[in-house]
């Protein structure tokens, strides 16, 4: 290690930090969310259905808030990024994209998705696990499907018919404006980032995949066998168009867990607003 050159790329890059906190925070303390406005806290309550109704909204709430802080530390990152790209910097700026921004940026997605289903697991305790009984199966897709099968005036649980009914608006919100073409890149996206392996964002990182051939291309190129190997030209994924869904989306679960907050069932979460 050579402590001598670690000391001035350290004094080098001082500026540049300092204006990634400042940026950071100042993404932080002037959000245009709704949520943003007040916290959510808990008290030592020992009814169960207003000790689930706190603790879960608690925990979505600052699950939240904690993939916004996320979002920031990447979008302060980026405009770091350009601006030593704009200087002549390209070494310095990658460091910037690759290190510190896809670092932050990568983890998103898969947040956003695990916080439907922590949404999912709430209504499903709300319902006395009465919607779905096996809780391995609980997610937000099988929660959504389940919900709309529910009568109008049909109880579950804790959940009066009116709850379950603005549940289900309230769960319409989680797409809007997201288009078929940026739900094709979501899906994909969060399995392989989760699952499969850390995926390249303007960045080669997995480039080799296995496919079965079309008929057409096993007559055409005389294979003798169903599969091919091939490599992927360019990147999986690109961060301006990630970046465009991800402001969606984020602006939508902001929407939805206002609403969520705002149902008779969650009259006995404590709800500080911090402009009071």
């Amino acid at each position: 290690m050579d402590y001598n050159l670690l000391d001035k790329h350290l004094e080098e890059m001082q500026p540049y930090f300092k204006k990634w906190f400042r940026e950071y925070n100042i993404m932080l303390l002037t959000p245009s969310l709704e949520s943003a406005k007040y916290e959510v806290l808990i008290d030592a309550t020992f009814n169960p259905k207003d000790a689930i109704c706190q603790q879960y909204m608690y925990s979505i709430y600052n699950a939240f808030h904690e993939l916004i802080k996320t979002y920031c530390y990447s979008a302060s990152a980026y405009l770091i990024e350009k601006e030593l790209k704009e200087q002549g910097e390209i070494g310095w700026s990658n460091y910037w994209k690759y290190e510190i921004k896809n670092y932050y940026f990568r983890s998103i997605i898969p947040r956003y998705f695990s916080i439907l289903d922590y949404i999912a697991v709430m209504i499903n305790e709300i319902s006395k696990q009465s919607l779905i009984s096996n809780i391995k199966n609980v997610n937000f897709q099988n929660m959504k499907e389940k919900l709309l099968t529910v009568e109008d005036e049909d109880k579950a649980g804790w959940l009066t018919g009116k709850d379950i009914k603005e549940i289900n608006e309230i769960l319409e919100y989680v797409y809007v404006d997201i288009t078929d073409e940026e739900k094709e890149i979501l899906r994909p996206y969060r399995n392989k980032e989760t699952h499969r392996y850390l995926v390249g964002i303007d960045e080669m990182t997995v480039s080799i995949h296995r496919r079965k051939l079309p008929e057409e291309e096993k007559k055409l190129f005389e294979a003798k066998g169903d599969y091919v190997y091939s490599f992927k030209g360019k990147p999986e994924f690109e961060f301006a168009k990630l970046n465009t869904i991800i402001g969606k989306l984020i602006n939508n679960l902001d929407l939805v867990v206002s609403k969520l907050l705002k149902l008779d069932i969650m009259e006995h979460v404590l709800i500080v607003r911090k402009d009071c």
